[in-house]
């Protein structure tokens, strides 16, 4: 599903003091799949009203939510029950990974890309 080597540089990314972002997407009903784009939207809006105590919040992740909102609306990704994605625009970090599985929507803005959701995953799919 995901090479360790690419999840050990998720777990190992250096931000530098930089927001990145992690985005988990269910991508299976016809329902999650043809409203990803406008949830992921909805649900980003939900994450950056916290930043209002910082102002710097939304504008660092601004570019990140840019170039995710572009891949859902034009990316055939539709095909996969899942997908994780994970984003640090100002160091040109991304990373899409298709999920054979569901996932819970989850969306993260922090110092360290929240792998958490996908080693859980990978967990529950090596022990089956």
């Amino acid at each position: 599903m995901i090479p360790d080597v690419d999840l050990e540089a998720l777990k190992s990314f250096e931000s530098d003091g930089l927001l990145v972002l992690s985005v988990y997407l269910p991508l299976d009903t016809p329902q999650s799949r043809e409203t990803v784009h406008e949830e992921f939207v909805r649900q980003v809006e939900i994450q950056l009203a916290e930043c209002q105590a910082q102002p710097d919040c939304r504008k660092a992740v601004k570019e990140d939510i840019e170039i995710v909102s572009l891949y859902l609306r034009t990316n055939g990704h539709r095909r996969h029950a899942g997908l994780a994605i994970f984003s640090c625009a100002p160091k040109f970090f991304w990373r899409a990974y298709p999920l054979p599985v569901a996932v819970p929507l989850h969306i993260a803005a922090g110092l360290r890309f929240d792998v958490d959701p996908l080693v859980r995953l990978l967990v529950t799919e090596s022990s089956r």
